[in-house]
């Protein structure tokens, strides 16, 4: 049966979690507010928070996480894919290993930025929030997106960029491999069993081949 891949969007395909943090400081600034101190933001990332859209709306108003939401996902589609996802996606295509993404985002709202990417039809399914009941830490994303690839738990891969994400992947029994990026690379991973951390495209491909290799 071979091998599966899960990627997480936000901070794993695309840059997207600091580009929304750029957004919403954006704002607050024009408005005579402070910056949103990143530590603060940080805790939000991987999951669905409140907290974050309180903060906005104390200080512009019950519109405004609105707005910035979408201006966010409108300035997403200008942003470039990782590149070491796109060797990876290439690398999947070339093997025949299936691939799907588990998203706390609303997969609505990412398929655009991925057909903008060109990069949406090497995936078998976009699982999103409005698929589940709970986001990411909660494995339910993971479940449909294993579902969707038709393998079992320990033949596929997820690739994450936060804490929640990776809980959420070892959650539902797949190998978790972590790839951090400006946001999150100092985020406490110490709670997570992960397969690997921070590792380069080779070492990514020699993971990935372990499980491929021995199962097909």
């Amino acid at each position: 049966m071979g091998a599966g891949v899960i990627l997480d969007f936000d901070g794993t395909i695309i840059d997207s979690e600091l580009n929304l943090f750029n957004t919403i400081n954006k704002h607050l600034i024009s408005a005579g507010h402070d910056f949103m101190d990143m530590e603060f933001y940080k805790n939000s990332i991987g999951t669905e928070s409140q907290e974050v859209d309180n903060y906005i709306i104390e200080r512009l108003g019950s519109g405004a996480p609105a707005f910035i939401n979408a201006e966010h996902k409108k300035t997403c589609k200008n942003l470039e894919c990782n590149d070491h996802i796109i060797k990876l996606i290439n690398y999947c295509a070339k093997q025949g290993i299936q691939m799907s993404v588990a998203t706390s985002s609303v997969a609505a709202d990412i398929i655009p930025v991925l057909k903008n990417l060109g990069i949406y039809e090497n995936f078998v399914s976009v699982r999103g929030k409005e698929h589940v009941d709970r986001v990411k830490p909660d494995p339910a994303l993971y479940q449909l997106a294993i579902e969707d690839l038709g393998l079992t738990p320990s033949q596929i891969f997820a690739v994450e960029d936060t804490v929640n994400g990776a809980i959420a992947a070892e959650l539902s029994g797949v190998n978790v491999i972590v790839l951090t990026n400006e946001m999150t690379r100092d985020l406490d991973f110490n709670s997570v069993n992960y397969h690997s951390k921070d590792i380069n495209f080779d070492e990514l491909v020699i993971a990935i081949e372990t499980i491929y290799y021995k199962n097909i």
